[in-house]
């Protein structure tokens, strides 16, 4: 009887974390499943039972498509921060765990914590047709003008939003592939170097086998937060969820903002958070998957 009063004491500590959690999270989860099997022209009024009809439409929405076309192409491209993370942690790495080291790990890693709109702000600057920072340095290199639309054209727009979410990412990814490169034993790089090896041979062989756990934890926090991308795209289109330029830029998560509080349709929306839900777990999964594979090919 003691030893249970004592399990209860502890468990009540984690009673009211547990009742948030469930009330923020999962009771929302489980309405908006309910919710996308009805017509719902008010919250909590009027429901009307329609089965599968909100996802019918949806997948046979050109615009919830395009959403989906463009939720992938974004996600794809923010796979570049992990690439360009790495890149950076494998210079510094030659540095030693020195100040120097220190220095250049703490500034490529400011970008990570400044606030969103300050970012976007910043890159409106950077980006802009006319006199931007990008595209006055592409004139000075390509010694002719350069006036891209890295924001205003949709053929550029995914490009535009892309390196904004490298330069803010990419301290992030150096971080933790930094954390990966140091824990590798020295001694597999002295032996790799007595039986003959070249550094190409000992990056190949050594240091990307041993950051497949690492680079698996950067794709899936990655797809996570490139899925749920939403502030500064709304905020790049002017405040709107139609993804200017020309729905170059509407999400997945915009396209059930926008069908939530600028036309709502609360069925529609809820359907379409659920297939969200769905395009995740199942992309986790297979990179789970993947991850797993070559972990045993190695």
């Amino acid at each position: 009887m003691k030893r249970v009063r004592k399990h209860l004491t502890w468990y009540s500590f984690l009673l009211p974390s547990l009742l948030a959690f469930f009330v923020l999270s999962y009771l929302p989860s489980f309405k908006s499943l309910y919710y996308s099997f009805f017509k719902v022209s008010v919250l909590g009024f009027g429901e009307t039972f329609v089965g599968l009809k909100n996802y019918r439409t949806l997948l046979s929405s050109s615009g919830f498509l395009r959403a989906v076309a463009n939720t992938f192409a974004l996600a794809g491209l923010d796979m570049f921060t992990i690439a360009i993370g790495f890149g950076l942690a494998s210079l510094l790495n030659r540095l030693g765990r020195g100040k120097l080291q220190s220095f250049f790990r703490v500034s490529f890693y400011i970008p990570n914590v400044m606030t969103g709109i300050s970012v976007i702000l910043l890159f409106q600057m950077v980006l802009k047709q006319e006199g931007g920072l990008l595209n006055s340095f592409l004139s000075m290199l390509l010694r002719h003008d350069v006036k891209i639309g890295w924001l205003a054209d949709s053929q550029f727009a995914k490009l535009g939003v892309s390196i904004m979410s490298w330069w803010k990412g990419a301290g992030y990814a150096m971080l933790i592939s930094l954390a990966g490169l140091q824990s590798i034993p020295s001694e597999h790089y002295e032996a790799s170097e007595v039986d003959g090896c070249n550094s190409l041979q000992q990056w190949w062989y050594i240091t990307l086998p041993q950051m497949v756990n690492t680079f698996a934890f950067l794709v899936f926090t990655n797809l996570i937060s490139s899925f749920s991308r939403f502030t500064d795209l709304y905020v790049l289109s002017m405040n709107s969820a139609s993804g200017r330029p020309g729905g170059s830029l509407q999400t997945i998560m915009m396209y059930i903002y926008q069908y939530s509080f600028e036309t709502p349709n609360y069925g529609l929306s809820s359907a379409g958070a659920v297939i969200l839900f769905v395009i995740i777990f199942a992309v986790t999964m297979l990179s789970q998957k993947l991850s797993a594979s070559l972990q045993r090919d190695h």
